[in-house]
């Protein structure tokens, strides 16, 4: 059972006055791009440790933002289902993400979506050997159930980039791809569903997994046959290497779960982005 009161104290069962509070899945300092907006351009301060900080309004009238570092995704979203969390954006995998709309709590888990900046890619080495034969990447883009993925795998929270060219054909001959991935949940569940489609037309894949530093490394030496990417804004983009040639898959949408004592404006999803400059916007509910 999690002790959901000695998680830190900063979260805890008293609810706090004039506040929102926030989870997030990754380390950020006063320095990271999806803060910059709340404190250059709506003059919040940034307050704390960059595991657990809070921003300060500085229009006193508006709730204190606050944020709490929470990197296992279950406790994430027992954490909110519990009550003692206000917003998870963009933190939760999809299948978690359904997982938290479809227990409807009482009053719980307002969900808001749109279409997002983040595009994932299936990209190719053009100079590996198994490559030379130009067959073999209409082989792999037309084996990908890109229409069938979106459905059934992401629940349609990725949108497909044009048309599908979905036609498998068994492809001749013995062929092994070594497939590059990130340890991130969306890489990973990326590597294993292109091997289970390529193994359907007879190509073998191996995905090997590495931490991103040596992801990229690999990729920049030519280490590789495939690997998948997701650009982000304000990111490097490895995407674009001469030997690289890439099949566009999906655009990512925002998620945005709040809890019953935050009120939203109408137009609220029109507001999200990669940042979190929405959070300016959202007040509480008025004590009865």
């Amino acid at each position: 059972m999690i002790a959901f009161t000695s998680l830190s104290p900063l979260f805890h069962q008293e609810v706090p006055k004039n506040t929102i509070r926030i989870l997030m899945d990754r380390v950020m300092d006063q320095d990271h791009i999806r803060l910059q907006p709340l404190l250059k351009e709506k003059n919040y301060t940034y307050l704390g440790h960059h595991e657990d900080f809070d921003l300060i309004p500085f229009d006193p009238t508006h709730p204190t933002l606050q944020f709490h570092l929470v990197k296992d995704e279950n406790t994430r979203a027992l954490i909110f289902l519990k009550g003692e969390a206000d917003v998870l954006y963009d933190t939760l995998s999809i299948a978690k993400t359904e997982w938290v709309k479809n227990q409807r709590v009482p009053g719980q888990a307002q969900l808001y979506s749109r279409s997002g900046e983040s595009i994932s890619h299936l990209a190719m080495n053009t100079q590996s050997a198994v490559f030379q034969n130009p067959g073999i990447k209409n082989a792999i883009a037309e084996a990908l159930p890109l229409k069938l993925w979106v459905e059934t795998v992401f629940f349609n929270w990725v949108a497909l980039l044009g048309p599908e060219k979905f036609s498998p054909r068994i492809f001749p001959g013995k062929i092994s791809l070594n497939y590059l991935t990130t340890s991130s949940r969306e890489g990973q569940q990326m590597a294993y569903l292109t091997r289970e489609a390529l193994q359907k037309i007879g190509i073998d894949v191996q995905i090997h997994i590495y931490e991103a530093s040596l992801f990229y490394a690999k990729i920049r030496k030519r280490e590789f046959d495939l690997y998948s990417s997701t650009s982000l804004p304000g990111t490097k983009n490895i995407l674009d290497l001469p030997f690289t040639e890439t099949i566009p898959l999906f655009r990512w949408k925002h998620g945005l779960i709040l809890n019953s004592r935050i009120v939203a404006p109408s137009d609220i999803e029109s507001q999200l982005d990669y940042s979190f400059r929405f959070l300016s916007d959202l007040h509480l509910q008025s004590s009865p």
